[in-house]
């Protein structure tokens, strides 16, 4: 008598469906991210605390000012994709456009990335000495809502032709979200040029 093929079957569909669950997984984890409706801040990690008000304040005054839309997103990590592509697919899924700005921040993999539309106002250089100037020194002190603000205040400061300043810093934790509380200390930082790939001028660092 022939054996039943339906638990060899059986154990065939399990093998498949077990191999299959993390990739599953993984293509969650790399997909890009919804940005917040509530607001332009999508702070995933609570790396803003108590600050948040600081930096809606920072956005509202870049708007009113210059009529420029910053969006920043904090997350733990960027899932494996550089940060160039992690933030230009995040701006494509939001619909940016010319006047809007996705400042992208790493913080447990300590990366970030500004995604900016081919048509922005703001200039490759201007994108750089803003990132420079008010950004980075922000970030490798783990004052993330510093570095926010510091953009807002940049780009405000690049459009209306007035000197990039450095934000006053306020270090935070190190790692926001894992309770991690201790400074890493300053890092060197990896600066490529800005690149047109996608939505437009992208800048991605490590700090």
């Amino acid at each position: 008598m022939l054996a039943s093929p339906l638990p060899r079957l059986l154990a065939v569909l399990s093998a498949v469906c077990w191999l299959l669950l993390p990739a599953a997984a993984t293509a969650r984890a790399d997909d890009p991210v919804e940005l917040s409706r509530d607001g332009q801040i999508t702070d995933r990690v609570g790396a803003l605390g108590d600050r948040t008000g600081q930096v809606e304040d920072a956005l509202d005054r870049l708007y009113d000012d210059e009529r420029i839309q910053l969006f920043v997103v904090y997350v733990r990590d960027f899932s494996g994709r550089s940060g160039q592509t992690w933030s230009d697919e995040t701006a494509n899924r939001n619909g940016l456009g010319q006047d809007d700005v996705l400042l992208s921040v790493a913080t447990h993999d300590r990366q970030y990335a500004y995604s900016v539309d081919a048509g922005s106002p703001l200039t490759d250089e201007q994108l750089r000495d803003v990132a420079g100037t008010a950004i980075e020194p922000a970030l490798r002190e783990n004052d993330w809502a510093g570095a926010a603000i510091g953009a807002a205040d940049g780009y405000g400061s690049a459009l209306a032709g007035r000197p990039v300043t450095a934000p006053a810093i306020t270090p935070g934790p190190a790692d926001p979200g894992t309770g991690g509380s201790g400074s890493t200390g300053a890092r060197d930082f990896i600066l490529p040029a800005a690149l047109v790939v996608g939505v437009g001028a992208v800048g991605a660092y490590a700090y």
